[in-house]
């Protein structure tokens, strides 16, 4: 099958403003002609390990990642394929056994904190956009999110933000930005005309 589909990466710190970013794209490029994945879901499978042991894991190493799967993944869609993407689950730390089944469609839109970090990976990208932020805003942010949706502690947030979070971001995630096709300030909030804006760039992207 001809290869007509363009994948979108979107990358940045953890809290920075991906996910919203994607959908915002989404909603622009058309939902009916966009497939958004999140790199979250591509974990390694730790559900053999306890959940004491599996909560001790540092999440944000680029060895916790299936890239290989993600990446194969990405091959199969941009070539036409169906696959079949795994579903993480933050508060039992572990991949479901259910599986979503996902067409292809004319844009693919990764979000996360290292889909340009392997070279496999910036290969398949067609348009990189790296959402950047403060870790201040990002503390803030994590506190508010996990706290709420991840049944995290206040303490628990703030030791894994400086014990994992901060330095893994200066070890991986910081340096994707040399490879980004955009830089944006996850601060702020962008409009509507602003989002068609970065469309076009997309769509002039061959």
């Amino acid at each position: 099958m001809k290869n007509t589909c363009k994948i979108i990466t979107i990358t940045g710190p953890s809290a920075s403003g991906k996910s919203m970013l994607a959908k915002k794209l989404s909603a622009v490029l058309g939902r009916n002609k966009c497939v958004v994945l999140c790199q979250d879901d591509y974990y390694k499978d730790w559900s053999h390990l306890p959940k004491h042991k599996r909560k001790q894991i540092n999440f944000d190493d680029a060895n916790s990642f299936d890239i290989k799967l993600l990446s194969k993944h990405l091959v199969q869609l941009k070539h036409g394929k169906v696959i079949k993407i795994p579903k993480y689950c933050f508060k039992q730390s572990k991949r479901l056994s259910v599986l979503s089944t996902q067409h292809s469609a004319q844009y693919i839109i990764i979000e996360g904190l290292m889909p340009v970090l392997s070279k496999e990976l910036r290969r398949l990208s067609n348009y990189s956009i790296y959402v950047d932020i403060d870790s201040a805003t990002g503390l803030a942010r994590r506190l508010k999110r996990d706290v709420a949706n991840r049944g995290e502690t206040v303490e628990s947030v703030r030791k894994r933000y400086f014990e994992h979070v901060l330095p893994m971001q200066k070890k991986y995630v910081e340096k994707q930005k040399r490879w980004a096709d955009l830089v944006i300030d996850g601060r702020e909030t962008l409009t509507r005309g602003e989002i068609r804006k970065i469309v076009r760039k997309i769509e002039g992207r061959g």
